[in-house]
């Protein structure tokens, strides 16, 4: 794990840690609304279609985001895993030490910047 100060290791941990919490807060939300949401079949009442199709968009906007916050978890839990095991901070790619602002902006970064780079363009390229 890169030479990280005990400050910076705290400040790394801390918003890895709020931005969980802020993941679980909005995924909890999410399903208490689903729980709550009107069928979207209509048996209840007649629905205009137009209402029907915007609730259908709704409800595809809203699984969506979902699926992203719960990537998101994910990828923030496994960045814990990795500062608790001490290869947090470490390129998945090429092994360099990722630069602390990296970090700082993107504190689940597994990849230096122009390993990034390399692997964006490789999926634009797919």
């Amino acid at each position: 794990m890169p030479a990280f100060d005990t400050a910076q290791l705290q400040q790394l941990r801390s918003a890895l840690a709020q931005r969980e919490a802020e993941l679980l807060q909005g995924l909890h939300g999410a399903q208490r609304e689903q729980l709550g949401a009107e069928p979207l079949d209509g048996s209840h009442e007649v629905i205009d279609p137009t209402e029907l199709a915007y609730r259908h968009e709704q409800q595809e906007i809203d699984d969506d985001e979902a699926t992203r916050e719960h990537g998101e978890l994910r990828t923030v839990r496994a960045a814990l895993a990795r500062m608790d095991e001490g290869s947090y901070g470490e390129c998945i790619d090429c092994g360099i030490d990722i630069p602390f602002a990296r970090l700082q902006a993107q504190p689940a970064a597994l990849r230096c910047v122009p390993c990034q780079e390399k692997a964006e363009q490789g999926r634009q390229n797919a």
